[in-house]
């Protein structure tokens, strides 16, 4: 008896050790988490995750990172500061991702920053536009344009070729839209352009008349509708339903064909502040765009290129760091400090020393119009 316990002490051990040295060993896969808007807000958030799948599986299919594949793993934001911070959490703790794609809102994102920089986990949001996020952290990256910088840009080309005195602004009362409101109104008085009336309006709205009849009263030059599709496009509906002719201003919550749609007719002409354009004359891009269209009507997905696009490039710059300087964390931030001109499908980019998102050859932000029911690049 005492040989057999014997040699169930040694078995055990054995297994033990084996089973340590399973744990000890490198994965089989690279994991890269993403957070994006899947519920509320998933009109934008749906496209934003497909840019990042692109992305991964453009790796994988070419062997990996160093033979491995990478894993994704996906969470939902939720438009919640918390259920974003939990979900990063997460994404740290348990899944031991090397890097994050995400949140994408500014509040969503500013709540789960600290968790990511206390980890030194690489995090880059393709959308979050407040100008707090702006040096922030040591491993937190934007991919987008700020709303400050979207504000001066817009207002500069309105002024130069609209030539209004005086604006009204139709607020979503949201962070977004409050934001845009403030950084919009001190652009205009910059440049010598009156706010006359200010009135705003909730998410989940849909009947905007009460508020538009005050605007109207106003009589203002234009319009600055800034918020997200499911509001501004029937705004502007109504706004010319009322019989307002004036021309309407948005903000990049808007670059998508469902506001064109919505819309109508009060579409044409509508002008904003993006980061894609779809004339962008690059393989990468014409690639891109073929296989996003196709991935799109496969899945019966919204379709948003803009978003798609940004996700992608957060993405695609965080795998080639992979592929620089090894699947780690400090590996990935060394390519991003050092990234001149990478080739994205929004533009050639690179990150400035506060960790903003910088396009070669342009203020950062392009000035789009719709023209016969699509955005085209005016700027």
């Amino acid at each position: 008896m005492a040989r057999v316990r014997g040699v169930l002490v040694v078995g055990l051990g054995m297994l033990m050790l084996t089973a340590l040295s399973a744990c000890g060993r490198s994965p089989k896969t690279v994991r890269m988490g993403t957070v994006m808007r899947l519920s509320i807000g998933a009109e934008q958030g749906i496209p934003c995750r497909r840019g990042v799948e692109m992305a991964v599986a453009e790796v994988n299919q070419a062997g990996g990172i160093n033979g491995r594949k990478v894993e994704l793993i996906v969470e939902d934001e939720k438009d919640s500061p918390a259920a974003a911070v939990n979900a990063v959490q997460k994404l740290i703790n348990v899944d031991q991702v090397v890097a994050i794609v995400g949140p994408m809102t500014s509040g969503a994102m500013m709540a789960a920053a600290k968790t990511a920089e206390d980890a030194k986990v690489v995090d880059i949001s393709p959308t979050a536009t407040t100008p707090q996020l702006s040096g922030l952290g040591t491993y937190l990256y934007r991919g987008c344009s700020r709303i400050d910088t979207q504000a001066k840009v817009l207002t500069k080309w309105v002024a130069d070729n609209w030539k209004p005195k005086t604006v009204a602004i139709f607020y979503s009362n949201e962070p977004y839209g409050k934001g845009s409101d403030k950084f919009f109104s001190e652009e205009f008085e910059k440049l010598g352009i009156k706010v006359v009336d200010r009135e705003s309006f909730n998410r989940g709205a849909r009947d905007f008349q009460a508020e538009l009849t005050k605007i109207k009263a106003a009589n203002p030059d234009i319009l600055f509708i800034p918020g997200y599709t499911p509001e501004t496009a029937p705004a502007a509906a109504q706004a010319r339903h009322l019989g307002m002719t004036q021309k309407i201003l948005g903000v990049y919550g808007d670059y998508d064909l469902t506001y064109i749609q919505l819309a109508g007719a009060a579409a044409e002409g509508h002008v904003i502040g993006g980061e894609y354009d779809e004339a962008y004359d690059t393989p990468k891009n014409q690639s891109f765009k073929k296989n996003y269209q196709e991935l799109t009507q496969k899945n019966h997905d919204p379709y948003n290129l803009m978003f798609a696009a940004l996700g992608y490039d957060s993405a695609s710059m965080i795998l080639e760091g992979m592929k620089k300087n090894g699947p780690t964390s400090e590996g990935i931030k060394n390519y991003l400090d050092n990234v001149k001109d990478f080739d994205g499908v929004t533009g050639k980019l690179s990150f400035d020393k506060t960790h903003d998102i910088a396009r070669a050859g342009t203020e950062g932000v392009y000035v789009l119009e719709v023209q016969n029911g699509k955005y085209v690049r005016v700027k």
